[in-house]
């Protein structure tokens, strides 16, 4: 079983200095195999258990960490032990409380007043000398009133000064860890930055000598500097979508049958042992770490397994052997494929399960997950996450060294990007499973490769076992929809409107391109120059929609067919810069891209209809119509379409009239309309043809409503309105101050009609209403108009 206990020495100085902390743990199993072994790290008190990035007014605590084992130089002795630290940049004290001794797991353990002079620890705001430090702790035997550590009340803070240090001896000095002494220390700052800074922590260090000799020379364990970025805390989109993430399978780590994954990881943990044979036999001790399929060392698929104390002579399911050390840990499977906080059941020995990196916390803070990403593309948000589970619900020790079968350390990780800290996990709660954690970083204009890593911030040992599964660095796409979405069939050398809008989770997607193809999507070009002289490529404005939070703008372009196509097919193209719009990976294309079918509708066909009427008889569709100028060979094909878009042809009535002349006709549709069945007329004569305008029946009535309306617009509209019977459309233009701008009269039949409002180029952009009275009914519409 582990069994560990740090304490620490702290010093929390709340509304003016600081803490600080040693940590001192115990264990009876332990992989402590190093003589010395030496981490700093922090910890975001104010977001202590749910994790962010740091902010302004946030309080961190500031800590290093050593272990000694009794053999280190033969003696297990370390002489003249002290601690010296600066407050980081952009950080200031927290108050005025004591230093002191907690445990790993924060609880207080002893007290020492803050001024110099009566006890081990001293904080100096403005030191005497430039080179001296602020921050300074005695450590190894304690002061007592006949051995003071500062014998004359004055304690100068520089690295050389070793009054009032004292000697520390591995496996002697308490807490005891294994065959060692484990140390920790911390001190608390305020936050004082502006969003933007970054933190450095100061040049922290252990200073100490490997003998007692009055001429023996110190010998120093420097901190890193770690760097820590004061940010707002970032939402996670839901429709990321993982990218450049070559290592570890994706950030899942595989899957495969069996415990332990047979291939070896494609990273080390520094100063951790990879275990590749987890068993009952071979347990995952404080700095080991494994890629396995179920926290079970037995592969059982029981969860409800008894856990220590309470095994009893429970055998079989039951069994405490189930959970790692023989009644601790969770049993429990991977999170891949799953987005809650349950993850998959734990699988079988036999079961093609997914795996997940497993890792008990060495005794020294350190790196847990390293890699270098590259193809990324510039000026482009990603977004860094990973899932994280405490796997231990009854590792804790007490300050006596004993199990008390609670969580004990909580894990408390750190993602970081190219060495600047981004966001802690926060403390990870036992019970709480697996958790996401994660945030959102934009690359520089130039920048397509980062390292990212995540760091592990709390000594191992009485907890602090964690599990780490589906890291990931994704992009979120812009969402382009095609409005209004469907395809179109026109004459050749009609206009046409191609329509995109854009949203997206972030604001940065502006870039945009049309292009076409008129190949089947086989080649793709430009769409080059539209009716309006307009290009086929921009930068649109994004707005935030305050009921979505996307930010979203339109593209709106009008196009010519060109008499030689029959197939067109528009897309938009999006990114984030010009340049990104030409880098494989870095744009995004649209999945509904707009299908134009051009037919050739011979304007030189002389024949046109007079009128095309239908009405309902008995259900059934009949059609009548009138004709002039038919042409020799003429015939008149009926189509039907249930959607007005798609139609099929069926029936053919040939013309009768003689060349110049016209006749009347009338078709009976032999099927049932449906509660909207549309018609029209194509006329063929001489290998050209041209449609009539569309009829709308339907056997449920119909209303009088626009169907649609170019919205926005710019020179004109178009409208689609359906009528219940024939009459005059008053169509007027009302702008925002009640004033008609345009206002005509046009008949309309029963059903489907095509009416257009042309001119509008010089109207002021805005709002305006768009008013259609007919037969005592009266349509308003609101609508924008854009300038050109």
């Amino acid at each position: 079983m582990k069994t560990t206990i740090p304490v620490c020495f702290a010093y929390n100085k709340i509304g003016g200095t600081l803490i600080l902390i040693l940590f001192f743990r115990s264990m009876a199993l332990s992989q402590a195999t190093a003589p010395l072994k030496f981490g700093n790290s922090y910890v975001n008190i104010s977001k202590k258990t749910t994790g962010g990035p740091v902010e302004p007014g946030d309080t961190l605590e500031i800590r290093t960490n050593f272990y000694v084992k009794n053999d280190y130089d033969g003696t297990g002795m370390m002489y003249k032990v002290r601690y010296f630290d600066n407050l980081p940049t952009f950080t200031d004290t927290v108050g005025n409380d004591s230093l002191r001794l907690i445990t790993n797991e924060g609880l207080p353990f002893r007290a020492y007043t803050l001024a110099p002079g009566d006890d081990a620890g001293s904080f100096i705001k403005a030191p005497p000398l430039p080179t001296d430090y602020q921050i300074r702790i005695n450590m190894g035997g304690a002061p007592t009133a006949t051995n003071p550590t500062k014998p004359n009340g004055i304690d100068p803070m520089g690295t050389a000064n070793y009054t009032g240090a004292s000697d520390l001896k591995g496996a002697v000095n308490l807490p005891l860890f294994s065959s060692g002494s484990i140390i920790c220390t911390a001190f608390r700052v305020r936050v004082t930055g502006n969003y933007g800074d970054t933190i450095v922590l100061g040049a922290g260090k252990i200073v100490y000598r490997t003998s007692a000799s009055v001429s023996a020379s110190d010998t120093m364990l420097k901190a890193t500097q770690y760097k820590i970025l004061i940010s707002k805390p970032s939402t996670l989109c839901s429709s990321s979508t993982s990218t450049n993430f070559a290592a570890e399978y994706g950030g899942t780590f595989g899957q495969g049958v069996g415990l332990n994954r047979s291939i070896p990881p494609s990273f080390l943990i520094p100063n951790y042992t990879y275990l590749n044979n987890s068993s009952t036999s071979v347990t995952i001790n404080d700095g080991y770490y494994a890629i396995v399929n179920n926290t079970s060392p037995t592969s059982s698929t029981f969860t409800g397994a008894n856990y220590q104390p309470a095994c009893g002579g429970a055998t079989g399911a039951l069994a405490c052997s189930n959970r790692e050390f023989g009644g601790f840990w969770y049993i429990g499977g991977d999170h891949t494929g799953t987005t809650t906080a349950a993850g998959n059941p734990p699988p079988s020995a036999s079961t093609n399960a997914g795996y997940m990196l497993l890792v008990n916390a060495d005794l020294a803070t350190s790196e847990a997950y390293h890699q270098v990403i590259t193809g990324l593309c510039p000026n482009t948000y990603y977004q860094f996450s990973a899932w994280i589970k405490n796997v231990c619900p009854n590792c804790g020790i007490s300050d006596s060294g004993k199990a008390t079968y609670l969580p004990g350390v909580l894990p408390n990780l750190t993602l970081v990007v190219d060495g600047i800290d981004r966001i802690s996990s926060g403390q990870m709660q036992a019970g709480a499973g697996w958790q996401q954690r994660g945030f959102v970083l934009l690359t520089d204009s130039n920048q397509n490769s980062i390292t990212i890593s995540i760091r592990n911030n709390a000594p191992g040992g009485g907890g602090n076992d964690w599990a780490l599964d589906d890291i990931s660095l994704a992009s979120c796409p812009p969402d382009l929809v095609l409005t209004p979405n469907r395809p179109d069939t026109l004459c050749q050398g009609a206009d046409d409107t191609v329509r995109f809008k854009i949203s997206a989770f972030v604001d940065n997607y502006t870039q945009w391109a049309l292009q076409k193809s008129t190949d089947g999507g086989v080649t793709w070009v430009s769409a080059g120059l539209d009716t309006l002289g307009r290009a086929a490529s921009g930068a649109g404005i994004p707005v935030k929609d305050p009921l979505t939070g996307l930010y979203t703008y339109l593209v709106t372009r009008y196009f010519r067919i060109s008499t030689t196509d029959n197939l067109i097919i528009y897309r938009i193209m999006v990114a984030s810069t010009v340049d990104n719009l030409t880098t494989n990976g870095c744009f995004y294309t649209t999945n509904q891209p707009k299908l134009v079918r051009a037919v050739n509708c011979m304007i030189s066909l002389p024949t046109t209809l007079l009128n095309f009427r239908g009405q309902l008889h008995e259900g059934l569709g009949a059609l009548q119509w009138a004709s002039s100028n038919e042409v020799a060979g003429l015939a008149y094909e009926v189509e039907r379409s249930d959607d007005g878009i798609h139609f099929t042809a069926i029936g053919s009535v040939p013309a009768t009239a003689g060349e110049g002349q016209g006749a009347a006709y009338q078709f009976n549709d032999p099927n049932p309309v449906f509660a909207q069945t549309y018609y029209r007329i194509n006329m063929t004569g001489n290998s050209i043809h041209r449609y009539s305008n569309q009829v709308l029946l339907s056997n449920s009535g119909i209303n009088f409503e626009v169907r649609s309306a170019l919205n926005p617009f710019i020179d004109h509209i178009t409208i689609d309105l359906t009528t219940p019977a024939d009459g005059t459309a008053v169509i007027s233009l009302v702008d925002m101050y009640g004033r008609f701008v345009q206002r005509v009269r046009q008949p309309v039949t029963q059903g489907l009609n095509n009416l257009t409002l042309f001119g509008l180029g010089n109207l002021p952009n805005g709002t305006y209403a768009l008013q259609i009275q007919c037969n005592d009914r009266l349509i308003s519409k609101k609508l924008v108009k854009l300038g050109k």
